[in-house]
């Protein structure tokens, strides 16, 4: 029997919210923006189409929520690998090939839908972002590399030659590999002013054929 309290009804509630921001990640990741609706994706969650307008009441709102959550996602996933680096379970260089090779191979869909939702919100079709992630979207990834690089303009600056070749490798006729994805991540630490502890990070090129020439 469903709790009738005021704390009841608030855990389902912010259940049921959680339910349809997974719900439209899956249908946005799977078949894009064109045809989202909020009762596509109340169904997909197994809520009514009033609980959706009641939770975000428009497309705008529940993608600002989409954003949000891949956000924490990817905050997660890289704070895990941090972790383990900080640790010594991985070396740095590991942890950022990893997080690579996940967002350019399983995660790829994952990761065009948030470019796609960043391109919206440029456009003026994503709704308006609130809160401190409006004045620095990708703070917490940023924080992240700051516990590493230890200034936090290094760190805007290494996140961004990270998201400029996650961007560009993404569109690749053919996907970088994980020993193109390393090589590229230990040039990036290297001119971070970190070590990489792999003197294998970057192999040899031939005449014939650059790191430049397989990555766009």
């Amino acid at each position: 029997m469903a709790d009738p309290t005021p704390d009841g009804r608030r855990r389902r509630g912010a259940d049921t919210r959680r339910a349809l921001v997974r719900a439209a990640v899956d249908v946005v990741t799977a078949h894009g923006f064109d045809r989202l609706t909020l009762r596509q994706v109340a169904d997909r969650a197994g809520a009514s189409a009033a609980s959706a307008t009641y939770h975000f009441g428009t497309l705008d709102a529940l993608l600002e929520a989409v954003a949000v959550e891949l956000e924490h996602d990817a905050v997660a996933r890289l704070g895990e690998l941090t972790r383990r680096a900080r640790s010594g379970d991985l070396t740095l260089l590991d942890a950022c090939t990893a997080y690579l090779v996940d967002l350019l191979g399983p995660r790829r869909p994952v990761f065009l839908t948030m470019l796609e939702l960043r391109v919206r919100v440029a456009r003026g079709h994503g709704g308006t972002a609130t809160g401190p992630a409006a004045a620095e979207p990708d703070a917490a990834l940023v924080d992240l590399i700051q516990d590493h690089v230890g200034n936090r303009e290094r760190a805007r600056e290494l996140f961004a030659g990270v998201f400029g070749l996650s961007a560009l490798a993404v569109f690749a006729p053919v996907p970088p590999g994980e020993p193109e994805l390393r090589a590229r991540m230990a040039r990036l630490l290297a001119g971070a002013g970190l070590t990489t502890h792999d003197d294998h990070a970057v192999p040899q090129e031939t005449p014939h054929e650059t790191q430049e020439d397989r990555i766009p």
